[in-house]
């Protein structure tokens, strides 16, 4: 049972995987499939749902410290593709974009004096929380992430990537407070977490199977396969 358990395991991620590529990395899928965030959202939240009930069954550190591994992976994938694919114009290396802000709060400022609730809830909170899943990952995989100071080169290496190569590909363009937003998100958000020590807490739900009798556990773990399968299967329709 163990051992298939893990193949299907592999099967459904590799090919939920290559299916996630090609509807959205691949030419122009994306348009003729009509990916849209709400969807790819689903899947990444189904692909994580499989994983973390593949956790509860095999019940190892080692596993549930795999699968965080794999929930990072999914969510940097599920990053660039919010961030430079879908509904994006198409991607040009040819120049650095013209468009850019490179002073602080500016765009901040522009949009509290003129912006609707909308482009202040996308552009302001929206990049406050882009983030945040990562650090939570992160503190989830080791305490010493518990430490804001210690996510620091890693997620701001990510952000100054991301808005580099947002202004060379012409997707949208750098700006200084995407990246002052994206990563004071993460301050705020580390230092909650763990100043009432609920990280502590809910990094115990990534380490257990609940007690769940094995019968259960199977029944689930098979059960939302099949649901990924099902959904990938209405994503072609």
């Amino acid at each position: 049972m163990k051992r298939r358990n893990l193949i299907f395991k592999n099967i459904i991620l590799i090919l939920s995987i290559l299916i996630y590529f090609f509807l959205v990395f691949i030419g122009t899928n994306r348009f003729i499939y009509n990916i849209s965030y709400t969807k790819v959202l689903i899947f990444m939240l189904l692909i994580s749902l499989f994983i973390y009930i593949y956790g509860m069954i095999d019940n190892q550190r080692k596993t549930y410290q795999k699968n965080i591994n794999i929930y990072i992976g999914l969510y940097l994938i599920l990053l660039i593709s919010l961030t430079f694919f879908i509904g994006r114009s198409n991607i040009k290396f040819y120049s650095w974009g013209n468009a850019g802000n490179y002073g602080l709060f500016y765009t901040i400022i522009s949009q509290l004096k003129s912006g609707n609730f909308s482009s202040i809830l996308i552009n302001i909170f929206g990049n406050m929380i882009a983030l945040i899943p990562l650090s939570f990952l992160l503190m989830i995989k080791d305490k010493k992430y518990n430490n804001i100071f210690r996510q620091l080169l890693i997620i701001l290496s990510i952000i100054i990537s991301i808005e580099v190569l947002q202004g060379f590909t012409h997707v949208g363009s750098f700006d200084v407070d995407d990246i002052f937003l994206n990563y004071f998100g993460t301050v705020i958000f580390t230092f909650i977490i763990t100043r009432f020590s609920i990280i502590d807490k809910i990094r115990l739900l990534f380490y257990t199977d609940y007690k769940i009798k094995d019968s259960i556990k199977n029944l689930l773990f098979y059960l939302v396969g099949l649901a990924i399968i099902i959904y990938i299967l209405i994503l072609f329709i």
